[in-house]
């Protein structure tokens, strides 16, 4: 057989999961369409983060691909740094095409009153709390990018299950959890990080990025991002990260990064090595750093570099926890060498696994090919969308003076969370770049049709 290296870390997850090979996981993913349904009352950030975030993960997971219809002349409401000028116009450069016949999962955004609760997923989102429910719910006026990221993400991950027929993954994510009786500010009433250095740039890196770019800052050039990484993109990469594309492969990580975060105006530097133990920031270097790396290793050098405070993310391997992510907060006082201490990177397979489907991969692609795949990572470019919103919340948070969990470890497919109690992290040196620049968004107001 010929293995698709585009959709080869999506196809093991069936493989892992439902015991078929890789021809037929190849096969069922191909033939699986999803739809996203813009409805009335649509026009705000988080409407059109939620519906350009679905399509830019969905055609990852939907492989034989997403299809937008309804309401789209509008002008474009996001900050995400697109070319376009109009929703319309948008949907098509985010990757949205056109298939034959009736979708395998329809997603729905606004009110569309033709449509029972049973027809798809309904994207929502209300604050710092966003979801998909089969139930249609009131959202708010939509200030917050974030929180359409989530849904956005969230909707796919729910009908990309509901399509495998397999459990459905939960419905919310809370991207500002605090104890109780504490005030949780408005997204207008926060303050946005100043600068930040961004360590991996694979699937969480481009998610960081992603989500980081959806906000609306006054002044992007005021932002300084510095981006590292040594990879250059795989096609393996086509399927989790959010930002490469087909004429991407074979270029530096950095340099697709590169590219969209000067689109949306940000201060950039490249660093195109991985970090090293000898690293020490200097300057105006930025203070705070998001860590996107695989590597328990990679994580104890940052903690020697000087970085005031780090986000760090990190995602589940294989398909029976492909949907689990974690977020941790380092400073000064929460060192990350230390919370890691202890712990080493797993070794890699060094044969291929006594199963048929690989026995079947290796006849195609060899014994050295079928090794490789055995010891890559199942995940899905939805799951990292919302780990990284959930990243950039904290630290918005942080930057803001609020207190954040110093750990969370959240499963996609379970309700709830396991957080840490919220902790002060020292944001010395951080800055901000000003509260967001909210653009006149139209009231969403779905109503139960």
């Amino acid at each position: 057989m010929a293995l698709e290296k585009q959709i080869a870390r999506l196809s093991k997850m069936l493989v892992e999961a439902d015991d078929i090979t890789f021809e037929n996981a190849q096969s069922r993913l191909r033939s699986m369409t999803l739809e996203i349904v813009v409805g009335e009352n649509t026009s705000s950030p988080a409407a059109h983060c939620a519906i350009l975030t679905a399509i830019s993960v969905g055609r990852r997971s939907f492989i034989g691909g997403v299809r937008v219809v309804g309401s789209l002349d509008q002008p474009l409401k996001s900050a995400l740094p697109f070319v376009s000028k109009t929703l319309r116009d948008a949907v098509a450069e985010a990757g949205a095409s056109e298939f034959d016949g009736d979708p395998s999962q329809k997603l729905i955004v606004g009110t569309v009153r033709s449509y029972q609760s049973t027809d798809g997923f309904h994207i929502w989102w209300k604050g710092w709390r966003a979801g998909a429910n089969r139930d249609v719910q009131l959202c708010d006026e939509g200030k917050n990018p974030l929180s359409g990221i989530v849904g956005g993400a969230l909707g796919v991950g729910l009908a990309f299950q509901a399509a495998r027929n397999s459990p459905q993954l939960a419905s919310e994510i809370d991207l500002w959890p605090a104890e109780p009786d504490v005030d949780i500010p408005a997204f207008d009433d926060v303050w946005l990080p100043k600068a930040a250095w961004l360590i991996g740039l694979g699937n969480l890196g481009q998610a960081f990025l992603w989500a980081l770019s959806a906000l609306p800052y006054s002044v992007p050039a005021d932002v300084s991002l510095m981006l590292q990484d040594r990879d250059r993109v795989s096609e393996e990469n086509w399927v989790t990260s959010i930002l490469v594309r087909d004429e991407t492969f074979g270029s530096n990580k950095t340099k697709i990064a590169e590219e969209w975060a000067l689109r949306k105006g940000f201060n950039v530097r490249r660093v195109d090595r991985f970090l090293s133990a000898a690293d020490r920031l200097h300057g105006d270097d930025p203070r705070l750093a998001f860590s996107g790396v695989d590597s328990i290793e990679a994580r104890k050098i940052m903690d020697r570099v000087g970085f005031d405070c780090i986000i760090d993310a990190g995602l589940g391997r294989r398909a029976n926890d492909f949907d689990r992510f974690r977020i941790t907060a380092f400073d000064q006082e929460h060192s990350i060498a230390k919370h890691f201490d202890g712990q080493s990177d797993a070794e890699a397979p060094d044969e291929v696994p006594d199963q048929k489907a690989y026995h079947e991969l290796e006849k195609g692609i060899g014994q050295c090919g079928a090794v490789e795949i055995a010891g890559t990572s199942v995940a899905a470019a939805f799951v990292s969308a919302a780990a990284a919103a959930c990243a950039i919340a904290r630290s918005i948070a942080v930057t803001s003076g609020c207190p954040i969990p110093v750990n969370e470890v959240r499963r996609l497919s379970v309700a709830t969370s396991r957080a840490a109690p919220a902790i002060n992290v020292s944001s010395r040196g951080l800055g901000h770049a000003g509260k967001p620049v909210i653009s006149s968004a139209s009231v969403l107001q779905i109503e139960a049709a």
